[in-house]
């Protein structure tokens, strides 16, 4: 199974994602703790780029 990270639009490979983080009870997924910084400074701006 793969997840997005919704920073860089990257697909990974849900068990060999490395970098997560926890916003309004769902989890993200992230390639690396550049995009997972960038996503817990503003996870709101990132999320609604993923609606469009």
């Amino acid at each position: 199974m793969t997840v997005k990270d919704p920073v860089c639009g990257m697909e990974l490979k849900e068990r060999e994602v490395r970098f997560t983080s926890e916003y309004q009870g769902r989890t993200y997924s992230f390639c690396s703790l550049a995009c997972k910084k960038k996503f817990d400074e503003n996870p709101e701006m990132y999320l609604r780029a993923m609606q469009t």
